[in-house]
C-alpha cells in the first residue's frame, strides 16, 4: 500500500510533539510551582507586615492614651489625698480606671500602685502591696530602667478566679512624680493570638511575636499543631516594640521528596527536545524534497527569470513579500487612522457650523458628506442639548479629566443606540466641555415629538442612576429646514436658561417659553427672509427692512451669542439667495462674505458689526445692480417681477402665462429670472403670496380659507404647507402668535 502524505507527515512528528508537549506540562508544573512559593513568600511577608503594624499601632495607641488619663484629677486627686482607704478620691480614681479599661477593650487588668502608703488601687478593689500577687513585678519595676516599654511574659492570677493563671504582657509608667507610683497595664495573650488570627488561615499557616530574647509571645497555632512540620517564610521587625512578627506555612512531609523527582523531569524534558529537535531536523530535510522540487520548477518557468531562492545567499522571497504585506498593512492601518480622525474633526466642524448658522446645504460635495455624516436633509430637524449639572462645582474637583472623558464618551454612545433604537435619526456632538448638542430629523406630527419627549426622559433616568450627576436636558422644537437648526438651538438655549427658575435634572421644551418669546423668534426669522429676498433682487427696501432688523436685535434683550446666531443665519440666507451668481460676480461676494464673517466673529459690538454689515452688502448691491444694467435682460426681468408683484392673487400665474404676456419661451423666462434675482421663478411667486398672506394675517379680518384664496392659492393645504416652508410656522400658529389668543 502506498504510503499517504498525511500519514507519513503525521506520524513523523507526532512522537516529537507527545515529547515536547509532556516536557512542556512539567516544566509548566515547576514554573508554577516555583511562582506559587514566591507568591507565598510575597503574600507571607505582607501579612507578616500588616500584623506587626495593627499589633504595633494597638499597643502605641494604649501607651499614647496613657498620658492623658493619669493627668485626669481623679487620679492626681489619688495621690495627693492621705491614706485613707474610704476616702473619695479612691472611688473616683477606680472609677477613671474602669472607664479607660472599658474604653479599650484590649486591656486585661490595670493597677495604681501608691507607694506612700503601700497601696494598689484596681477598678474594682483596693489591695496592701505586701500581700498583693503582683508585688515581685512591682519590685522590679521600681529599680528597672525598662519600664516604659511592652513585655514580661509571665502568668498572673485572674482578677476574677484567684484560683486561674493568664498569662499577659504589661507595661509600667510612672504616674506621679513625687510619689514616685506606678500604672501597670496588663494584656492577655490570648487576645494578641486572636487578633493574629484575622490576618491568617491557621489551618495552612500561623503568625507568631517572638520577643528580642527569643521567646514566643504568642502564636496561631495551638498545642497540637506544634507537631506539624512549620516552614518560616517572612519575618518582619516590629518597630514600636522591638519584637518580631514571623509567619509561615505548614508543610506536609510527603512533599519534601516532590522537588528533587521535578528536577529529574526537567533533565528528562530536555533529552526530550534535543532527540526531538534532531528528528525534526531530519524529517523535514525528508519531507522537503518535494517542496524544493516544486520552488525549483516555479523558478524554472518564472519569465524574467528570479534569482534562485535556494542559492542564494539572501532573504528568500517568502520574507520579500512578508515584508512587503507588513508594509502595506502598516500603511494600511495609518490611512484608517487618519480617516478616522479626519472624520471625527469634519463631522465636528460640521456639526458646530449647522449650530451656528452657517451651513451650506446648496453644495453638491457638503450633501455627499451629509450622507455619509447620517445627517438627512429631507425630515423636519429639531435641537437638543443635554448639560450637566454642577459640573464645575460638584465633577471637576471629584474626578480626573481622563474619567470625565470616558463617562462623556459612554453618554454619548448610550444616547446614540438609544435614538438608532427608536428609529429616530440623529447626530451628536460635544459643544463645550459640559454640554452636548443633537440634532435629531423627525417625521412630521406630534406622535413622534411624543416618542422622542419620552425617549429623552428614559435617558435622563438612565443618566442619574449610572452616573455620579444628573443632566437637564433642553429641547429646541423642529425647524423646515437644516439651514434654520441654528434657530432651533437658540431656542434650545433659551429654554435651558430657565434651569435656574425651574430647576435641574429635568427635560426642557419650547412649551415653557413665553407665547411672546415665540412670536419674537418668529418675526425675527420673517424679518431675515424678507432682507435676504430683497437685497438678492435688488429692491432698495433691503436697507430699511435691514435698519429694522438691527433695531430689533438692540431692544430685544438678546445677549450677545443669540445676536451672533441670528446674524450668522441673515449671512447664511444671503448667501443662500446668492448661491446662482453669475460667474464675473462670484469673487465679488466670495471677498464680501470672508469679510463678513470674520467681522461677525470679533466685532465687541453690534454697532461696529452693523456698519461693516451695512457697508459691506451696499458695496455688494452696488456692484450687482451695475451688472444688471449692462445686461439686455433687465428691463424685461424688472417688467416681469413689477407684473408678479402685481398679479400674485392670480391663480393662474404661472410661467406659461407670463411667456404670453411678454413673448418669451417658458423656459427662457425662468432661467432669466433665476440669472438676474437668484432665485427660482417659483419660489419668488410664492414668497410674494406669503408675505401678503402675513399682511393679511395680522390685520386678522378674515379666515385662513380666504387667506389663501385672496393670495391666489386655489387648495388651503397647498397654501399650509407653503406658508409653513417659508416661515416655519402654519398659518394658524402664526395668527395666534399675532393676536395674542391662546
Amino acid at each position: 500500500m502506498k504510503r499517504n502524505w498525511f500519514y507519513r507527515m503525521l506520524l513523523s512528528y507526532m512522537p516529537v510533539f507527545l515529547a515536547v508537549c509532556l516536557t512542556l506540562l512539567l516544566i509548566l508544573f515547576l514554573t508554577v510551582r516555583q511562582m506559587s512559593a514566591r507568591s507565598s513568600l510575597l503574600s507571607n511577608e505582607t501579612v507578616a507586615k500588616n500584623a506587626a503594624q495593627t499589633i504595633d499601632q494597638a499597643l502605641r495607641s494604649i501607651d499614647e492614651a496613657i498620658p492623658s488619663m493619669l493627668s485626669k484629677e481623679t487620679i492626681v486627686g489619688y495621690y495627693n489625698e492621705p491614706g485613707d482607704y474610704l476616702h473619695y478620691s479612691f472611688y473616683e480614681a477606680a472609677r477613671t480606671l474602669t472607664e479607660f479599661q472599658n474604653r479599650v477593650p484590649m486591656i486585661d487588668s490595670l493597677y495604681l500602685v501608691k507607694l506612700e502608703d503601700g497601696s494598689v488601687l484596681e477598678p474594682t478593689s483596693i489591695r496592701n502591696l505586701e500581700s498583693h500577687p503582683d508585688k515581685a513585678f512591682i519590685e522590679q519595676k521600681r529599680q528597672s530602667d525598662s519600664r516604659y516599654i511592652w513585655g514580661d511574659l509571665r502568668r498572673v492570677g485572674s482578677p476574677a478566679n484567684a484560683g486561674s493563671n493568664r498569662e499577659v504582657i504589661s507595661l509600667a509608667r510612672i504616674s506621679h512624680l513625687r510619689t514616685q507610683g506606678l500604672l501597670v497595664v496588663q494584656i492577655h495573650v490570648r487576645t494578641l493570638q486572636r487578633l493574629l488570627s484575622q490576618f491568617v488561615d491557621t489551618t495552612t499557616g500561623y503568625l507568631s511575636i517572638t520577643a528580642a530574647d527569643g521567646k514566643i509571645i504568642g502564636s496561631t497555632f495551638s498545642e497540637e499543631e506544634d507537631s506539624k512540620e512549620q516552614r518560616k517564610l517572612a519575618a518582619v521587625p516590629m518597630n514600636y516594640t522591638g519584637w518580631t512578627m514571623e509567619s509561615g506555612i505548614f508543610q506536609p512531609g510527603i512533599l519534601n521528596w516532590a522537588e528533587p523527582a521535578l528536577y529529574v523531569s526537567i533533565s528528562l524534558g530536555i533529552v526530550c527536545i534535543f532527540f526531538g529537535l534532531v528528528w525534526i531536523v531530519l524529517a523535514t530535510r525528508k519531507h522537503y524534497r518535494p517542496v524544493q522540487s516544486l520552488i525549483t520548477r516555479i523558478a524554472a518557468f518564472s519569465i524574467p527569470k528570479p534569482i534562485d531562492p535556494l542559492h542564494d545567499g539572501k532573504k528568500d522571497e517568502f520574507h520579500a513579500i512578508g515584508r512587503a504585506l507588513d508594509k502595506l498593512w502598516d500603511h494600511t492601518n495609518q490611512l484608517q487612522l487618519e480617516n478616522a480622525k479626519n472624520e471625527k474633526l469634519n463631522r465636528a466642524h460640521q456639526f458646530r457650523s449647522l449650530a451656528e448658522g452657517r451651513f451650506e446645504t446648496a453644495s453638491f460635495y457638503v450633501a455627499k458628506e451629509n450622507e455619509m455624516f447620517g445627517i438627512h436633509l429631507n425630515y423636519h430637524p429639531s435641537a437638543i442639548l443635554f448639560e450637566i449639572d454642577r459640573f464645575e462645582s460638584h465633577l471637576l474637583g471629584s474626578y480626573s479629566e481622563h474619567e470625565i472623558g470616558q463617562m462623556k464618551d459612554r453618554i454619548e454612545a448610550a444616547l446614540d443606540k438609544r435614538f438608532a433604537e427608536a428609529g429616530i435619526s440623529s447626530t451628536t456632538e460635544w459643544l463645550a466641555e459640559h454640554q452636548l448638542g443633537a440634532i435629531v430629523l423627525l417625521e412630521e406630527g406630534q406622535e413622534q415629538q411624543d416618542e422622542l419627549e419620552q425617549l429623552l426622559e428614559q435617558s435622563r433616568l438612565w443618566i442619574e442612576k449610572e452616573f455620579p450627576f444628573t443632566v437637564t436636558v433642553s429641547v429646541g422644537g423642529t425647524v423646515e429646514r437644516m439651514e434654520a437648526i441654528s434657530v432651533s438651538f437658540q431656542t434650545a438655549r433659551l429654554a435651558l436658561s430657565y434651569k435656574v427658575s425651574l430647576g435641574m435634572n429635568r427635560i426642557l421644551t419650547p412649551r415653557i417659553l413665553p407665547d411672546s418669546e415665540q412670536h419674537r423668534m418668529a418675526k425675527v426669522l420673517q424679518k431675515i427672509e424678507d432682507i435676504s429676498r430683497s437685497f438678492r433682487v435688488g429692491e432698495p427696501a433691503w436697507v430699511s427692512e435691514l435698519d429694522s432688523f438691527i433695531q430689533v436685535l438692540q431692544t430685544g434683550s438678546y445677549n450677545g451669542e443669540q445676536v451672533r446666531n441670528l446674524l450668522f443665519v441673515l449671512l447664511f440666507h444671503i448667501q443662500q439667495k446668492m448661491g446662482n451668481l453669475p460667474t464675473e460676480l462670484e469673487p465679488i461676494w466670495l471677498q464680501a462674505n470672508t469679510l463678513l464673517e470674520r467681522t461677525m466673529n470679533k466685532g465687541e459690538t453690534l454697532s461696529d458689526i452693523s456698519v461693516v454689515l451695512k457697508e459691506t452688502l451696499g458695496s455688494v448691491s452696488v456692484r450687482i445692480q451695475a451688472w444688471r444694467d449692462s445686461t439686455n435682460n433687465r428691463v424685461i426681468m424688472q417688467d416681469v417681477k413689477r407684473y408678479i408683484d402685481e398679479h400674485y392673487h392670480n391663480p393662474n400665474l404661472s410661467q406659461s402665462m407670463l411667456a404670453k404676456a411678454f413673448q418669451r419661451h417658458p423656459s427662457s423666462i425662468s432661467r432669466l429670472f433665476k440669472e438676474e434675482f437668484g432665485v427660482k421663478f417659483v419660489d419668488y411667486v410664492n414668497a410674494v403670496r406669503v408675505e401678503q398672506a402675513a399682511r393679511l394675517i395680522s390685520q386678522g379680518h378674515t379666515t385662513i380659507k380666504d387667506i389663501a384664496m385672496q393670495v391666489g392659492f386655489v387648495h388651503t393645504r397647498t397654501f399650509i404647507n407653503v406658508f409653513k416652508k417659508i416661515t416655519g410656522y402654519t398659518p394658524g400658529r402664526y395668527q395666534k402668535g399675532r393676536t395674542g389668543t391662546d
